[in-house]
């Protein structure tokens, strides 16, 4: 046990045959369980990973779900052991590492000393003192507009929302329902989409970047669009689910405000292209526009804080 926890690793794998053994071999002897999520590989990944395999370890096949589906796959096959075991899960947690090693496993012990408060535990390569490291720069300008894209959409500040270095107890993997149901890349996005429509805490802490002369099979410029519109479709449903329908007992003054200012921003948004092309003095709506969107965030922002102090 570490920090008053059990610990499995959770290990989703895509044609990583250079990096696997290393991967594996990195996860500490005092994990208690290891599950490598082959997702599809079409090169040595499975090969390689049993010759590197532990005692305490175990490899499943899947056919191309994706990270998401891998990592859920993983999270079930957790579950499904200990309760074949008639484990009892209360001081269970599970780690997520990726099998591309790029990961520092002494940063494990630091995910888990938080989980005492809180259920979720997110690595945050920014924070880290040694910085990014290698991160190529695309990476890092995509990881930071995406930070301000899901804090927007989740009302939560997340700096590094693409770290998949994270850390959650077993008991609410058993009690939230959306974890199986997003499979691709944007799975840490989805995650927090779900965390903040249902006002769950999560703390952050510094991870270490490691970065060699892999390549990474996300195209930035290709991801970002597809995980932009998923965030903008998470904000828009949140916001009609708390301030329309007054879901989890938004009060009538916090509901009648921000849907006045938000749809009144909305609305000067669409008819913008056609007040720029009217005369100068239309121009002067922009301002009216960013303030009422300001206006909006803050008294989104006291909503969850206000739900969050609920719990």
């Amino acid at each position: 046990m570490r920090n008053g926890w059990r610990v499995a690793v959770v290990m989703p794998a895509f044609n990583e045959e250079r990096q696997i053994e290393t991967a594996i071999k990195s996860v500490p002897t005092w994990i208690d369980l290891l599950i490598v999520v082959d997702d599809g590989s079409t090169d040595l990944t499975h090969q390689n990973a049993m010759s590197a395999l532990p005692v305490f370890g175990k490899i499943i096949r899947t056919k191309g779900l994706g990270v998401g589906g891998a990592i859920a796959t993983g999270y079930r096959e957790v579950i499904s052991q200990l309760e074949s075991e008639n484990v009892s899960t209360h001081d269970w947690a599970v780690i997520v590492m990726a099998g591309d090693g790029q990961m520092d496993p002494e940063d494990i012990e630091n995910l888990l000393i938080p989980l005492s408060r809180v259920p979720f535990v997110k690595g945050d390569r920014f924070s880290h003192y040694e910085g990014l490291g290698k991160m190529p720069k695309n990476r890092r300008l995509g990881s930071w507009l995406l930070g301000k894209l899901t804090s927007l959409a989740s009302g939560r500040r997340v700096n590094d929302p693409q770290c998949g270095f994270t850390a959650v107890t077993v008991e609410a993997l058993m009690q939230w329902d959306w974890v199986n149901e997003w499979q691709g890349y944007g799975y840490p996005n989805w995650w927090f989409l779900n965390i903040g429509t249902d006002s769950i805490p999560f703390e952050s802490v510094p991870v270490k970047s490691v970065y060699r002369d892999e390549k990474s099979g996300i195209k930035v410029f290709k991801f970002l669009p597809r995980i932009s519109i998923l965030l903008l479709t998470g904000l828009w449903r949140r916001g009609w689910n708390w301030y329309v329908r007054g879901q989890g007992e938004t009060p009538i003054t916090s509901r009648l405000a921000v849907t006045s200012t938000w749809f009144s921003s909305l609305l000067l948004l669409t008819t913008l292209p056609m007040l720029i092309l009217l005369e100068q003095p239309s121009l002067a709506l922009i301002p009216a526009i960013v303030g009422l969107l300001a206006v909006t965030w803050k008294l989104d922002q006291n909503e969850v804080h206000r739900r969050l102090n609920q719990i």
